[in-house]
């Protein structure tokens, strides 16, 4: 009698090959995470460690095509900013993938630094202390929290 393939993620023995190696309820979820990841890459310009564990999961085809979609969604609404470099860099990087490959322009190389981490994390660069995430100046310590921010004389 052959063995029967168990799931990666929940164990159970996979009666449907098609799906593996996942049974089809978890490979069900794992296509929901992966939906999910995209939609907060998107909105969210992050992509958390925890997702990227989740994206290790697919194969590199699948990550590839997530990789055009935003860059492709980033680039038509106008947004291929700091922030939106950062992540893309980040599946690059993690996912050992190449523009050239994919048929795409190379893209600058951004690194998060420790004031983009800080300003998501609502703290002044300046003093570190929290700050709602509206503000425009640190309350503290004056320091500058967007660039684009101009000061009335």
């Amino acid at each position: 009698m052959a063995e029967l393939e168990k799931c990666e993620e929940c164990g159970k023995a996979i009666k449907d090959a098609e799906h593996a190696p996942y049974c089809k309820e978890c490979d069900d979820k794992l296509d929901k995470k992966f939906d999910t990841i995209e939609d907060n890459i998107l909105i969210f310009k992050e992509l958390l460690d925890s997702e990227i564990d989740t994206l290790k999961k697919f194969e590199t085809e699948d990550i590839e095509d997530l990789f055009k979609r935003v860059h492709k969604k980033f680039k038509d609404d106008g947004k291929l900013d700091n922030e939106s470099l950062i992540v893309l860099n980040k599946l690059k990087d993690v996912f050992k993938l190449s523009e050239s490959k994919m048929g795409l322009p190379p893209i600058e190389i951004v690194k998060e630094t420790k004031e983009d981490k800080l300003i998501k994390n609502n703290q002044c660069p300046g003093c570190e202390k929290k700050i709602q995430k509206d503000f425009n100046l640190c309350p503290y310590c004056g320091y500058k929290l967007k660039k684009d921010f101009k000061q009335k004389s």
